[in-house]
């Protein structure tokens, strides 16, 4: 009867397991990963501070240690330049090295102007001169193509006549 009352025992012991997270919440559900969004953030972050903190430090440093321009004077005969005109150090730097002068950008589009004005203007003689040789028929250039078959018959002729030694026809 021992044994028998153990084994009752043992139908207990292998109850299967329920897992109820402790109690708290109840079922997961189900949603779509934030993988690519987490990580979307972390480089943006990176490549922010990667490049704000040296430009933040070169323009905090610039505005230090060179400061704000001054205005005096011109002296007699002193012609300034463009980036003279400008207050904040970085400003000066930019229009030194990226941006064009307010000249340059006159002689750029007078440049492309009088190009066009050019492309134009030898577009139209070219139609005059097509208009006076149609109209004349006095020059072939336009009208003919050069097909000049004689010659290559006669290369033709001299590379056979080679070829056979001499024993073609005259």
């Amino acid at each position: 009867m021992t044994v028998l009352s153990r084994l009752s025992n043992l139908r207990q012991v292998m109850v299967h397991q329920v897992r109820n997270g402790g109690g708290i919440g109840g079922a997961i559900e189900n949603r779509p990963s934030r993988w690519s969004w987490d990580l979307f953030k972390d480089y943006m972050h990176l490549y922010i501070l990667i490049g704000a903190i040296p430009i933040g430090a070169i323009i905090v440093g610039s505005n230090l240690m060179v400061g704000q321009a001054v205005l005096k004077p011109i002296p007699e005969g002193y012609d300034p330049k463009e980036e003279e005109y400008y207050k904040s150090p970085v400003t000066r730097w930019f229009v030194r090295n990226i941006f064009r002068s307010t000249q340059q950008q006159y002689e750029m589009r007078a440049c492309r102007y009088w190009e066009e004005q050019k492309k134009s203007e030898m577009f139209l003689l070219m139609k005059e001169v097509r208009r006076v040789q149609k109209l004349n028929q006095d020059y072939k250039g336009w009208y003919t193509k050069e097909n000049d078959g004689a010659m290559y018959l006669r290369m033709a002729m001299n590379s056979q006549k080679e070829y056979m030694g001499g024993a073609g026809r005259d």
